[in-house]
This record gives C-alpha cells, sequence and structure tokens, in this order.
C-alpha cells in the first residue's frame, strides 16, 4: 500500500509555491517525516490522506469545514499503489457534499473507491482513548471495521442519515408539533437495519482483532498483565441484531418522544479498553493505559497487513512527543521493522530515531519543502520489546 504522489487545491491552509497553485508532494516510499511548528499544516496534510484513503476526516465530521477559507470547493488527488495495482483517486468537496473519481471516472459507489489507500490513523488524541468520551471510542471502532471491511462506511451513512431524519421529528414534537407515528416507524426499520449490521460488523471485528492486541501488549507491556479491548453494544449483538435494534426503537419511543432525540442504537455504543479484565481508565496507570492505546495501533496494522496482504500506509500525527523516552523507543523500534510506507509529522526531528530510508521536509505556512533523502540514520536500540518496563 503506497502513496506516490498527493495534490491539494484549495485544502484548509495548503498550497504550492506560488500562489493560487495546488501543494504538489511525492513522498518517500517507506519513511516520511513531515518537520514544523504547530499551526504550519502538518496535521492538515495526514487529514487530506486520511480522506482520501477513508472518505473521512478525523479530526472533523463535515468535510465543508476542510475547505480553504474563501473558497467553494477543495480538490484532493493521489498516486497510489495497492496490490501491484496503480490508481488515481480525486476528490472534489464541496460545501454541500463530495464527489469522487477513480482513474479518471465516478466509481460504482463508495465501496469501489475504499481499499485504493488504507491507512491507519494514530494522532496524539488516540492515546487518551481509554479516559475519552464514548463516541470517540465509537469513531476509533468504526475506522478499524470499515478498514477491513470497506462497506461499512456505507452502512454508517445510511444508519446516520435515518438517524438525523428520526430525531428531527422528534424534536418537532418536542417543542409541539405532533410527530407522525408512521414516519417514525419507517425511520425506526431502518435504524433497526442499518443498525443491526453495524452492531453486528462492529462485534464480529473487535472478536478477532482483541486477541492480537492482547499479543501485542505482552511484547511491549510489564510482564503478566493481560490486556483487551471489549465491545459494549446497548443492544444484544449476533444473528438477530437488526431485531433487536427494532425492537429497541419502539421500547423507547415515548421516552424518546419526550426528551426530543433517539436514546437507543449503536450510535450510543462503548468499548471497554481493559487491563487484567479491569477498565484502563480506572484502574491502570496512565503509561499502561498508553501502551494499550499503541497494542492496538500496532494490532491493527499487523491484522490489516494480513487481510491486504501488504502494510497499509501509516499516518501519525506527532505522537513521539507524548510518549516518554522508553515508549518512544518501542515506537520507533517497531517503526524501523514494519516495512511499509510512514508519514510521521513532529516539531523536533530529535524524537524520531530510525534507520529507515527516509525523506526529511519542512512544512511553514501551508507549504511543504522538498524534501532530503537520508538513507541510514541513528541507530535504534534492539533487544527493546518485552523488556522496557511500558506497564509501570
Amino acid at each position: 500500500m503506497r502513496l506516490d504522489r498527493l495534490t491539494l487545491h484549495d485544502f484548509r491552509n495548503l498550497q504550492g509555491e506560488r500562489p493560487g497553485e495546488p501543494l504538489q508532494w511525492a513522498p518517500h516510499p517507506r519513511f516520511n517525516l513531515l518537520v514544523g511548528d504547530n499551526g504550519q499544516g502538518k496535521t492538515n496534510l495526514l487529514e487530506a490522506i486520511a480522506i482520501l484513503g477513508g472518505l473521512r476526516s478525523f479530526r472533523t465530521a463535515r468535510l465543508g469545514e476542510c475547505i480553504a477559507f474563501g473558497k467553494d470547493h477543495a480538490l484532493l488527488s493521489a498516486a497510489t499503489q495497492a496490490g501491484g495495482v496503480h490508481s488515481t483517486l480525486g476528490i472534489d468537496i464541496g460545501h454541500k457534499g463530495r464527489k469522487l473519481v477513480l482513474d479518471g471516472k465516478p466509481p460504482s459507489g463508495a465501496a469501489a473507491f475504499l481499499g485504493r489507500l488504507t491507512a491507519v490513523v494514530f494522532t496524539a488524541a488516540d492515546l487518551q482513548l481509554p479516559h475519552a468520551e464514548p463516541e470517540a471510542r465509537r469513531r476509533w471502532l468504526d475506522r478499524l471495521v470499515f478498514n477491513h471491511q470497506p462497506a461499512h462506511l456505507a452502512e454508517l451513512r445510511r444508519y446516520e442519515t435515518a438517524l438525523h431524519s428520526k430525531n428531527i421529528l422528534l424534536r418537532q414534537h418536542h417543542a409541539g408539533q405532533r410527530a407522525d407515528p408512521a414516519m417514525l416507524d419507517v425511520y425506526d426499520d431502518l435504524i433497526g437495519r442499518h443498525g443491526g449490521e453495524i452492531v453486528r460488523r462492529r462485534a464480529e471485528v473487535l472478536a478477532r482483532f482483541s486477541p492480537m492486541v492482547a499479543e501485542v501488549f505482552a511484547e511491549i507491556a510489564a510482564p503478566g498483565l493481560v490486556a483487551d479491548v471489549h465491545y459494549r453494544p446497548k443492544i444484544a449483538a449476533g444473528d438477530g441484531a437488526a431485531a433487536a435494534v427494532t425492537a429497541a426503537q419502539a421500547q423507547r419511543r415515548e421516552r424518546d418522544l419526550r426528551v426530543g432525540y433517539t436514546t437507543a442504537g449503536p450510535h450510543r455504543d462503548d468499548v471497554d479498553f481493559r487491563i487484567a479484565e479491569m477498565p484502563a481508565q480506572l484502574h491502570a496507570s496512565q503509561g499502561q493505559c498508553r501502551a494499550l492505546v499503541l497494542a492496538c495501533k500496532i494490532a491493527e496494522i499487523r491484522s490489516l497487513e494480513r487481510t491486504l496482504g501488504e502494510p497499509p500506509l501509516l499516518l501519525m500525527d506527532d505522537i513521539s512527543s507524548e510518549l516518554d523516552p522508553k515508549r518512544n523507543a518501542a515506537l520507533m523500534h517497531y517503526l524501523d521493522h514494519l516495512g511499509g510506507q510512514v508519514m510521521l509529522t513532529t516539531t523536533a526531528a530529535e524524537h524520531v530515531r530510525v534507520a529507515a530510508p527516509r525523506q526529511v521536509a519542512q512544512v511553514s505556512a501551508g507549504k511543504i519543502a522538498p524534501g532530503t533523502v537520508l538513507g541510514e540514520g541513528p541507530a535504534v536500540a534492539r533487544g527493546t520489546q518485552g523488556a522496557l518496563g511500558l506497564g509501570k
């Protein structure tokens, strides 16, 4: 999985060398270090790549917010390689929606577009997942699922559309305008159908994923600690999930009408990050929680590599500055041996010590300077797995 060339026009603050020109960048096939002060556009660059890979931003639910101030559209394009197949991806983001282009023409659907640039996103905010709000953990889980099953993204969109429409009726009723029961029935049926599939997929993917997290955590954390990630749906998962989600809508209707929003469904689910069978956010140290999140990201890369037959693209936003030296050494050790393409942002290049071939580029005021390619860097300490004391 590789990004060969990226072109961005009117995407946030990113720009070419001359006014009005698009930003164009040819990343290194192995490791790319993007250096610059905060607010210069490093994260914007990763965000654009993530959108090209997964059609969603890791920063906002509204793609229109990514359009440069005063502009009507943002244009994103990329030349990629996946499984030996070369593709050209394009996205036209407008304030009212987006249009996709695959190899010069509209794809048959989003599912045909996805999978050409599968990316794992790792941000500093992810390190707080055990302590974050449930919505952040749901977003993480859904990214995990649609990277493995691209059709999950379309299911999420259908569910969110039905949920949004139902909530409009509920809010109107709450404000004194009686909601049509027949229309509520229609939306309840859609929420049940698509919500049940979302619950089923989440449970299926996480059940396969959790043992891999436990395996990686055992490699990088203190001996004797066991970790896992557990899906906690508000409505029972399994083959009967659609019927259960639909039934929950009927059971909660009177309450929903009173409060003005939908109180049952996969939009209310959560994920438990656990260490020693206890909730990590309540019983684990900050170091143990961060080791668990690291284990999740490494397990996600390994899982996708097995599924895709090659490593996914890894996008890392200013992670090194959030880790202590031992955890940072463990991460750099892993990245040095990953073998796939990595994009990593940092404010201080000295935090990133890898020996892999790499390009170092400066990002300033929305522009990316031509990168310097280095063949060998500072040696990374070997023999670090399992002996870093990350659980302390």
